[in-house]
């Protein structure tokens, strides 16, 4: 199956929706999930579903016109509520007021919710899996309530008591739907994080697991009594479009893994499927525009052998002190030490950093934008080990373990070269071990080399659609900066629409996109604008120009304020204002032929509104009129007032909750 995320402000049509199973099955898949949170019109919640959310007499329609097509409801139990907690009726589930996106398992009335939205679910859809959700409920026990169950639960031996507050909430549920001769299924990261709560979800109970950056293990727990659903990702919400060869790659490996026929602890088979995930088509993103890519995803999985020979380069470790140290029979943990490198380069990260924290060994990916990620967590007990295989392949000398000692890991990827230049030095915890790459492989020839069959999807749709998928997909990465790979939402389109100020893309971005960087991405944007075979494309590179031609409008308008030009400024700014009116126009177009988001036609028209008060107080403030001259990047905030010369409101922290 693939999973459509509707609950990132889509609202599509029957027609969209019509569209979409025509492709699954024509791809390929026999199920199709419908990831929902409050995108759909619960009979039992009216007040959640908003204009354009998916409707019970939609399903009826599709289940009835295409019967061979199962249509899994993907709901969320527990995290992702954030579509219900920021309304007047259901703001009273929150964990935690006005923070986070789970309810609490510890509130009835929110108990009270869940069993009626899931009842709602099991007689609106005919699918014989009912998947309840369950991820990334990291505020487990924030609210007084919970905190008080997990003390009480903990104080058995050996009992995590998050692990079990999680593990009845969702065991209850899963029962429910079993009992209504349905197969539950749950996200398994929270499994994964808090094994013990598996002790308390019936067997039956499938686990979606999802690792979008690696290879996913399948021994979460020890035990094995969970099958198990494997979830690629088709990466759109990390990118300004889409991580072509990244996405590949993620199919491929857990391809790779479901194929392996491992049996859980009852002989039965541990992998039962595939599930493509699709998430947050918003923010200017396109369904229309990855089609391709779920075709592609379809293609492979229904393949016997679904390898092709250029898909699996690895990068190659030179290893001073031992020539087979690159070859399976070499011990686990020089595996280790060179997969850790390995992954590093693939993932073009610029600095990678090992280092223990408390019980744990942390492995932290820091990339070119900036962002950073915590990799993996290993057992402190494979600190020293690990430290001393990366210490010996970067040269480095074991007498001096304890001291700050400089080194250099040198390698291939494919027949390209790259060296990472490392060093161990003292911090509160111990020794840590970081690399930062110096040499850089030419990335855009093996990246595309990861993305064979995915280009070859686009050009299969209309001629130059590929080179659209590889300029938008992998040369635009390449060029460092906001479009390099992370595992993060793209800050670039964070910053110009998410906050309701655009200028904070400026404040971001202007060094890097005033510069060649950002004369490079326009020429790409302008290249795939010209290449794009469908409006749908057309809009996806022009909101790669827009964006970057913003940024550099703001900084021509803060290089003129800041000269005592306001009026200079002001003209600089003149055609931002016309941007966000081209832009909604984009997102309104998008809307229309495949039910994009509307909400980023209303953040275009408050980006615009913006940039006029931002005008005004140039006009009024850019000649000194207050005494003094505002900061250009206070002057842009939403928070300025004029005379506040201190700007308070970032002083007292504290008030802005």
């Amino acid at each position: 199956m693939w999973s459509y995320d509707l609950a990132r402000e889509q609202a599509p049509t029957h027609d969209h929706l019509r569209r979409i199973c025509e492709l699954s099955l024509s791809s390929g898949y026999n199920a199709l999930g419908l990831y929902l949170e409050h995108r759909f019109a619960y009979p039992s919640a009216p007040w959640a579903a908003g204009n354009g959310a998916l409707t019970p007499e939609m399903v009826d329609k599709l289940q009835d016109e295409f019967p061979e097509l199962t249509l899994v409801p993907m709901i969320n139990l527990l995290g992702h509520q954030e579509g219900f907690l920021r309304t007047e009726q259901g703001r009273k589930f929150a964990e935690e007021r006005l923070k986070g996106l789970q309810a609490c398992p510890s509130n009835p009335d929110f108990l009270e919710f869940a069993d009626k939205i899931l009842r709602d679910i099991m007689l609106i859809f005919k699918s014989p899996l009912i998947h309840l959700g369950g991820d990334e409920t990291d505020q487990l026990g924030a609210c007084p309530q919970c905190a008080a169950r997990i003390a009480e639960f903990e104080q058995g031996e050996n009992i995590d008591g998050k692990a079990r507050l999680y593990g009845l909430h969702f065991g209850e549920l899963a029962r429910k739907a079993l009992e209504s001769g349905r197969r539950p299924a749950i996200w398994a990261d929270m499994a994964a994080k808090h094994p013990q709560a598996l002790d308390y979800i019936p067997n039956d109970t499938i686990l979606f697991h999802w690792d979008y950056f690696g290879v996913p293990q399948t021994n979460l727990g020890g035990t094995n009594k969970h099958q198990m659903v494997l979830c690629p990702s088709i990466q759109t919400y990390n990118a300004m479009w889409a991580n072509v060869p990244q996405s590949e790659r993620n199919i491929r490996a857990h391809m790779a893994v479901a194929r392996s026929n491992e049996q859980d602890a009852y002989a039965r088979p541990l992998v039962i499927g595939v599930c493509v995930t699709t998430w947050e088509c918003a923010l200017f993103g396109n369904y229309e525009t990855i089609f391709p890519m779920v075709k592609m995803a379809g293609k492979l999985i229904n393949e016997e052998t679904p390898v092709h020979p250029t898909a699996h380069i690895k990068a190659q470790i030179k290893a001073p002190d031992d020539e087979s140290s690159d070859t399976e029979h070499a011990p686990p943990v020089v595996k280790l030490a060179n997969a850790l490198v390995a992954e590093a380069v693939q993932d073009s990260v610029r600095r990678f950093t090992l280092r223990q924290a408390g019980k744990l060994l942390e492995l932290v990916y820091e990339w070119e934008n900036g962002a950073s990620e915590l990799a993996i967590t290993m057992p402190a007990n494979l600190y020293s080990p690990l430290l001393g295989r990366l210490m010996a392949i970067s040269g480095m000398s074991m007498m001096g373990r304890n001291l700050e000692q400089f080194g250099q890991i040198e390698g291939t990827l494919g027949s390209h070269k790259f060296s990472y230049r490392t060093r161990t030095y003292h911090t509160d915890s111990g020794m840590a071990f970081e690399g930062e790459l110096v040499d850089k492989v030419p990335m855009l020839q093996y990246l595309s080399s990861q993305a064979v069959d995915s280009l070859g999807a686009y050009e299969d749709e209309a001629e130059g659609y590929g080179e659209w998928a590889r300029i938008m997909g992998i040369e635009l990465q390449t060029l460092g900066g906001p479009f390099s790979f992370s595992s993060h939402r793209s800050s670039l389109k964070c910053r110009l629409l998410l906050q309701g100020n655009p200028f904070l893309a400026w404040k971001h971005h202007a060094s890097e996109l005033g510069g060649e960087m950002g004369e490079r991405a326009i020429a790409l944007a302008e290249r795939a604008t010209e290449m794009a075979p469908n409006p749908s494309a057309r809009g996806v590179s022009q909101f790669l120009k827009y964006s970057i031609e913003f940024v550099v409008l703001a900084e021509q308008a803060h290089q003129a304020y800041a000269q005592s030009l306001p009026g200079v400024a002001v003209s600089c700014l003149a055609p931002a204002r016309q941007i966000f009116e081209e832009l909604a126009k984009i997102a309104q177009a998008t809307h229309l032929n495949c039910g994009g988001s509307l909400a980023d036609v209303e953040r275009c028209h408050f980006a615009k509104e913006h940039v006029e008060r931002v005008v005004r107080r140039i006009r009024d403030f850019g000649d000194g009129a207050l005494g003094y001259l505002p900061a250009f990047e206070h002057l842009v905030s939403l928070h300025f007032v004029p005379h506040d010369q201190g700007a308070w409101n970032l002083v007292n922290a504290w008030s802005r909750d």
